[in-house]
């Protein structure tokens, strides 16, 4: 089974300014997966994208057992 990581973003808690912060995820899911559920999902938040992809790249060298997202 071949794995993708994608890297989702949304809002975090408020900051100082009126516009909440983004936050972001790595995800993996299948790559023949016509729907993508994720399969495993990083359960802490980043800062930036490039972080997140990191993330989700070290885990799939790892070999890291899935674990329900």
């Amino acid at each position: 089974m071949a794995l993708k990581i994608r890297v989702t973003c949304s809002h975090g808690r408020p900051g100082l300014g009126p516009v909440p912060r983004l936050i972001y995820k790595a995800e993996a899911y299948e790559e023949g997966d016509e729907f993508r559920e994720t399969l495993w999902g990083c359960k802490h938040n980043h800062e930036s994208v490039e972080h997140a992809l990191n993330c989700g790249l070290d885990w799939l060298e790892q070999g890291t057992q899935l674990e329900s997202a």
